[in-house]
């Protein structure tokens, strides 16, 4: 791996040899350190190289800018080859015209209005996830909260875009958390380990079928739900709740199956883009959250306080849109928290044409890795990187930086069409959780770490003492 001066005339000016294996190798930490060394260097790019594929790291907001303002460099990378036969077709994957078509039909599901709609829906959840919690530690000191956050997000995310009752939070172990939990694993290990994209090798060592399981977890978990909508829809049990509201994701969706824009598996593909989007994400931003938060007590006390000053000391008070718009301190400390562990690390675009950054020319073809991990750590733009401090986020501490050096949901065309609503859900989750409990650290700050997968989700989880309020 190294770091370069040009792309085409390769000139190593940095080169490290890793002898350790890749699955012990804590990638995260890794491309972090050769970034630092490059822009100590005066680089804004950096190039990574495994086997053939060469990919190209914009290390500032300025050269990130070219490639995410771009009107046509949109499509994925290589590394997204692997998901195509779960989310293949889905708004994640697709290019060109049909993703325009789509993503224009589903903006409409993410609007202003529609996420209020969405907030008892946040609200009842949020609730159990606290029931849970008390009876948890009833008779356990501590108690790793990403787990919890998992199934509550899901349950959100199924009784939101697709009025399904899934009950993920009441029935643990289910298999289609595990099964997405697999097929994460899976995915990352193959875009690292060079010796699985020969396929005889995939499969002699097992991994195409386990990866075959997993499809089938996932694919039934979502035809079934779809079944269930579409069955609900037809009979009238949903008209009237229809008719009060606007429809929701899935509701969208079959609206358009039904005027012949898109076929079953379109729709397939769509639900399970966002189930997976939706609930993984969120879980993993707000399990950082909570990290951060416990330790820096100082920052977790005066949130708290702010909450309490909004929302009254009643514990089981729903939260509504009015109030939550309120909570100024704590939008910053949710910003910051996105800052030091983007639940994202990287999104990937594969160049269509020759394209200039920063005065070089890539080729077509490349990858261009945009890291919100490495562009958030820069210290040339975070004095102190490693410190949590949500004063970063002041409005005047704002304009001092490029627009693109913070990007949690990155950026342009293709940013997350669902931020909105991811950063909504994650906000009533807090303030549920921290009108009932005080959050403590079981173990030391940097002992549990963001793995670079397709989400940072954090090593050994987040182990916490839950400490009762009333």
């Amino acid at each position: 791996m190294h770091h370069f001066s040009k792309i085409r005339q390769q000139k190593v000016s940095h080169q490290i040899s890793i002898n350790s294996s890749i699955k012990d190798l804590d990638f995260a930490e890794l491309f972090t350190k050769l970034a630092n060394e490059a822009r100590s260097k005066g680089a804004n790019l950096m190039r990574t190289q495994v086997m053939n594929r060469i990919y190209v790291w914009p290390l500032n907001g300025k050269t990130a800018s070219t490639i995410l303002e771009s009107s046509t460099e949109v499509n994925k990378g290589d590394d997204y080859s692997f998901l195509v036969p779960w989310l293949g077709g889905g708004l994640l994957m697709e290019k060109g015209e049909k993703w325009k078509n789509h993503r224009k039909m589903l903006t409409p599901a993410f609007h202003f209005a529609k996420l209020e709609g969405y907030l008892d829906v946040f609200n009842s959840e949020s609730k159990i996830l606290i029931d849970c919690l008390e009876k948890v530690i009833e008779n356990h000191d501590s108690i790793d909260l990403f787990p919890y956050f998992k199934r509550c997000t899901l349950d959100i995310i199924c009784g939101t875009a697709m009025g399904y009752k899934f009950n993920a939070q009441i029935e643990h172990d289910h298999k289609y958390v595990q099964a997405v939990e697999g097929f994460n694993k899976l995915t990352v290990e193959y875009s690292l380990n060079p010796f699985l994209w020969n396929r005889f090798v995939y499969w002699a060592l097992g991994y195409q079928k386990m990866h075959d399981d997993f499809l089938v977890i996932l694919k039934k978990f979502t035809n079934d739900a779809i079944v269930e909508r579409r069955a609900a829809l037809a009979s009238g049990a949903v008209e009237k709740e229809t008719s009060k509201r606007k429809m929701n994701f899935l509701d969208i969706l079959l609206s358009s199956e039904e005027a012949n824009e898109l076929t079953s598996e379109d729709i397939r593909r769509e639900v399970d883009t966002f189930l997976f989007a939706g609930h993984d994400t969120t879980s993993t931003s707000l399990s950082w959250l909570c990290w951060n938060l416990a330790h820096n007590p100082d920052v977790q006390e005066k949130v708290y306080q702010e909450i309490v000053a909004v929302f009254g000391e009643d514990p089981n008070e729903d939260v509504t849109s009015e109030k939550i718009n309120r909570l100024e301190y704590t939008e910053r400390v949710l910003k910051e928290s996105k800052r030091m562990f983007a639940p994202v690390p990287g999104v990937q675009r594969k160049l269509t044409k020759d394209i200039v950054i920063d005065g070089i020319t890539i080729p077509s073809e490349g990858n261009i890795t945009i890291s919100p991990m490495i562009l958030h750590c820069n210290p040339k733009v975070y004095q102190n990187p490693e410190k949590f401090d949500p004063d970063r986020f002041l409005p005047e501490e704002c304009l001092k930086r490029n627009a693109y050096d913070y990007i949690p949901f990155s950026a342009g065309l293709r940013n997350c069409i669902g931020q909105k609503f991811s950063i909504l859900n994650e906000k009533v989750m807090l303030v549920h959780i921290l009108r009932n409990f005080r959050l403590e650290p079981k173990i030391g700050f940097y002992e549990t770490k963001p793995l670079f997968e397709v989400v940072a989700k954090p090593s050994q989880g987040i182990p916490m003492k839950l400490i009762k309020r009333y």
